[in-house]
């Protein structure tokens, strides 16, 4: 009776999040890397014994081949690439659980800031797992689609010379933490083509692991007993950061290059040596009034109603 209960509970586990989790807005201030098999996550511990003497057990791959579109209004930009997952077996107790899941443990990988779900597209290649050379069975998930960026990894304050961070962000939304080890194996250059983003250039690409925490338990009580906690859940979770440098020669020729040149103008017009007191008074005022296009020209790049001043603002 108690494992036929078990297998009921863990049934509706699946369906405990839809589409909108994807739109959450993650802060990595709250989402430290941390150590999966010694993470308590602030105190809780983990009831699922049973299962975390035999979790899935696998290493995770991914690579973004094409970074393109970036909308800084909407801190939005789109990615395509591959995720693959590598392991030996899948635990009994996945099949009992979720036989989709047992034959394809790639489908437990969610996409979490992931915009426009219904353009958001994803193909598995091969249909099924493969067997490799060294014995892990191997399947890529090829992704295509835009996600979102949070206002503290867009950070346009120091504008036009700013450095921005575009996440990426993946979980096992299937397997609490304690029902997943899988650990990042690098296999190369993360980013396998040049960011196709004008006025930027690329940095450095990071893959850092951690833990993702919700105060909830999308309605299935058997989370309580497991985090020994009510309406709490954990999933071990991956944060891709893209980070990006705007071109200062760029940034200068086409925003500060006219600026200087309109204050050069207003700084020397009462040293010209104009009769007309008039047309010396209209050059400051029509410099003002360039200043106010210029600035019109680049705050229509920027977030509407940004909550700070950025570089171009206080110069």
């Amino acid at each position: 009776y108690g494992a036929a209960l078990f297998t009921m509970l863990k049934m509706s586990q699946g369906a405990r999040k839809t589409q909108e989790i994807n739109k959450k807005e993650l802060n990595t201030k709250d989402s430290n890397p941390i150590n999966y098999k010694n993470a308590d996550c602030d105190g809780i511990t983990w009831n699922g014994n049973n299962i975390q003497e035999n979790p899935l057990r696998a290493y995770l791959g991914i690579s973004i081949s094409t970074l393109y579109d970036l909308d800084l209004t909407s801190g939005s930009y789109y990615a395509e690439g591959y995720v693959w997952l590598r392991y030996k077996d899948v635990p009994d107790w996945i099949r009992e659980w979720d036989p989709e899941i047992y034959e394809c443990p790639l489908k437990t990988v969610g996409f979490i800031n992931v915009v426009e779900a219904q353009d958001f597209k994803t193909q598995l290649e091969p249909s099924k797992p493969t067997l490799d050379d060294d014995g892990h069975y191997i399947q890529w998930l090829e992704y295509t689609g835009r996600f979102y960026a949070s206002s503290s990894s867009l950070d346009l304050s120091l504008f036009p010379f700013e450095t921005i961070v575009l996440p990426l962000c993946i979980e096992l939304d299937d397997l609490y933490t304690g029902e997943s080890d899988v650990e990042y194996l690098a296999s190369g250059q993360v980013i396998t083509a040049p960011p196709s983003i004008n006025g930027y250039s690329l940095k450095h690409c990071d893959v850092i692991p951690y833990i993702n925490t919700y105060q909830t338990n999308w309605g299935f009580q058997y989370a309580n007993s497991y985090f020994n906690k009510q309406n709490f859940s954990a999933y071990q979770a991956f944060r891709i950061e893209t980070t990006l440098t705007r071109d200062p020669w760029n940034s200068f020729v086409n925003i500060f290059l006219p600026l200087v040149i309109v204050m050069i103008i207003v700084i020397t017009a009462p040293l010209v040596a104009i009769q007309d007191y008039q047309t010396k008074l209209a050059i400051p005022a029509s410099a003002l009034l360039v200043l106010v296009f210029l600035q019109d020209g680049y705050k229509k790049i920027l977030p509407p109603g940004l909550n700070y001043p950025t570089l171009a603002d206080l110069i």
